[in-house]
């Protein structure tokens, strides 16, 4: 299998968790390196459902050593409640599975407090991943290593004192009851230590022995702080660079695996030139269940935009695509792909013939529709990368390999 990373090409809910979940039964490590808990990967398994936010996929398989990075941002009760909620479904959670960097910065419920207060504009999860960042790069934040060390709960004292000074009078929101807060994280912070560690060293360690590692990317390059539609962007780095410096260790990636959903989504504010308002939108949000995984919040729908998704192939560097939802498109007459933009920013549309049949759970290429063929052969005509994989349902068996993925 040798080093694979899985991102997402658009402005993220692709369904990368389950592309992680079929490859971490392969590999030996898997690391998120950007983000925290305002990610959402489900994965099915039967009849068994995971909805995973901060913890990589690589868990549920129970094969793989998993890896928080130092560029992610961590809510210490938000983690505590997680690692329960798996534990309640029979997966093994140790700390000979599970490592968090002590380089990684700390989410408080004074971030929640200002992420709520301060992004309803943007559409963030209001999970306080923006704030945290903020403080990150104003060199005030807090790392994992304080739990370590003992110095957290002092270090939160203070930020929850600067806080409270401006914060109700400023926001018009009541700030938070502090020594709840205490309490809550002196308790999560007791928990979670057993699990934070030196990261890049363990990273380093399996690069070295050759072992097979999976990085997994949150959100979707869309989103990307830099390379996103800003400023309706996450507050990290979701493509390939942010795996560098949110891992750590520099490594060749063999396979570099773009998660492209067969039509369009995103969630919260924001630019979105395929955005569908009628009743074809409507449809594709009923059929493809569009609702967040973190927020419960109803996705906006809209046909796929190939213009977008050549443009994360550029930033990524893309050479296998896996290609999620197709299922979602039956029963469409026609089905329209933006391949350009006009001079106002308006898509510029190709449309393809639909398909009446339903392909949930087929598993053989040649058993598809010739227009679903077609459809699936179109965008890998317009991209120039090889789409390997075919997803046409939600449980990992639902899959078409056209290419092997190990």
């Amino acid at each position: 299998m040798a080093n694979y990373i899985v991102l997402g090409a658009q402005w993220g809910d692709e369904g990368k968790g389950k592309i992680v979940d079929l490859l971490s039964g392969h590999a030996d490590l898997v690391v998120r390196f950007q983000g925290g808990a305002n990610a959402g990967h489900t994965v099915i398994i039967g009849k068994q459902k995971y909805v995973l936010h901060l913890i990589p996929g690589g868990i549920v398989s129970g094969k793989a050593v998993n890896v928080i990075g130092n560029g992610c941002v961590v809510d210490p009760i938000t983690f505590a409640k997680e690692i329960d909620y798996l534990r309640e479904k029979g997966i093994e959670v140790s700390p000979q599975k599970l490592v968090v960097s002590h380089q990684a910065h700390i989410v408080t419920p004074v971030h929640k407090y200002l992420d709520q207060v301060l992004n309803k504009k943007i559409g963030t999860t209001g999970r306080g991943i923006g704030p945290a960042y903020t403080d990150k790069v104003q060199r005030t934040g807090m790392r994992l290593e304080t739990i370590l060390d003992g110095t957290f709960i002092e270090l939160f004292k203070k930020h929850a004192e600067l806080y409270s000074k401006f914060g109700g009078e400023m926001y018009g929101q009541p700030f938070i009851d502090v020594n709840e807060a205490i309490d809550q994280l002196k308790a999560a912070s007791e928990r979670i230590k057993p699990y934070i560690g030196d990261t890049v060293q363990l990273i380093a360690g399996h690069l070295f022995r050759g072992a097979n590692i999976l990085y997994e990317g949150a959100q979707g390059s869309m989103l990307d702080i830099d390379h996103g539609t800003y400023p309706f962007v996450t507050s990290s780095s979701t493509t390939i660079g942010g795996a560098y410096t949110g891992g750590g260790v520099y490594l060749n990636f063999d396979k570099r695996i773009g998660i492209v959903k067969a039509y369009t989504t995103r969630v919260g504010e924001g630019p979105f030139p395929t955005e569908l308002h009628d009743e074809t939108g409507e449809l594709l949000r009923k059929k493809g269940n569009e609702f967040g995984a973190t927020t419960g919040r109803p996705r906006r729908c809209g046909w796929l935009d190939l213009k977008l998704v050549q443009r994360s192939r550029i930033i990524n560097g893309f050479n296998y695509i896996s290609l999620s939802k197709l299922s979602c498109l039956s029963g469409f007459e026609h089905i329209k792909v933006a391949v350009d933009y006009d001079a106002q920013g308006k898509p510029v549309y190709e449309s393809l013939p639909g398909w009446q049949e339903e392909i949930e759970g087929i598993t053989e290429w040649e058993k598809l529709p010739v227009a679903t063929r077609d459809y699936v052969r179109f965008i890998e005509n317009f991209l120039q990368v090889p789409i390997g994989l075919v997803s046409t349902g939600p449980d990992r068996r639902d899959v078409i390999f056209r290419e092997p993925l190990w």
